[in-house]
């Protein structure tokens, strides 16, 4: 039997941009849990760049539980959200073949209307914060006809949890994101 480990895949959401290692969601989550919790989060990631190195993580970790939390920085790149979708299902079946449980994290929102031009260094794409939202709900329809879980980190949100940029959240935001996932976890460990 495998030993309860998760490993978390994702973008600067999952590696904690802004934030000292030991404010991070993934590293609360695992103080919280009495886990292992090992954060693979690459700040600039696409789901692209997840899915390749996903086979690294899913075998070389060996983990219980993955977290995948992706997408923001495809649609800063304007991608579809279809091709979003379809690399975070592709992780999704790659852990499962491996016989890892997957967790699809929606992502945090944006709150760019909030912030000044000079403050704001993706002032120059106002309509993100709307393709984000749009891609939360999208992501969070696939998740629910698959009948897949998911950590929603857009609960309790607001825009005093972000750093200036309205992007990355801050030690607050962290520690919210992970009371999410400890929440959404809940029914995958007797221990909470």
């Amino acid at each position: 039997m495998r030993q309860d480990r998760i490993v978390c895949i994702g973008d600067s959401l999952t590696a904690g941009y802004g934030v000292q290692t030991h404010h991070r969601w993934s590293h609360l989550l695992s103080c919280d849990l009495n886990i292992d919790v090992i954060n693979s989060g690459i700040s600039g990631d696409t789901t692209a760049g997840m899915l390749a190195r996903f086979h690294e993580m899913a075998i070389k970790h060996n983990p219980s539980h993955i977290i995948i939390t992706g997408g923001t920085n495809d649609l800063f790149l304007n991608l579809s959200d279809n091709i979003i979708v379809s690399n975070i299902l592709a992780m999704t079946r790659y852990a499962k073949y491996h016989g890892i449980t997957s967790i699809i994290g929606i992502p945090t929102p944006f709150f760019n209307q909030e912030m000044n031009a000079d403050e704001n260094q993706f002032n120059d794409d106002a309509s993100v914060s709307k393709r984000i939202f749009s891609f939360q709900e999208i992501l969070k329809q696939y998740a629910l006809n698959d009948n897949h879980p998911i950590i929603d980190f857009t609960i309790h949100m607001t825009p005093d949890l972000f750093l200036k940029d309205g992007l990355h959240p801050n030690e607050k935001g962290h520690r919210i994101m992970a009371e999410n996932a400890k929440a959404s976890l809940n029914n995958y460990f007797n221990h909470i």
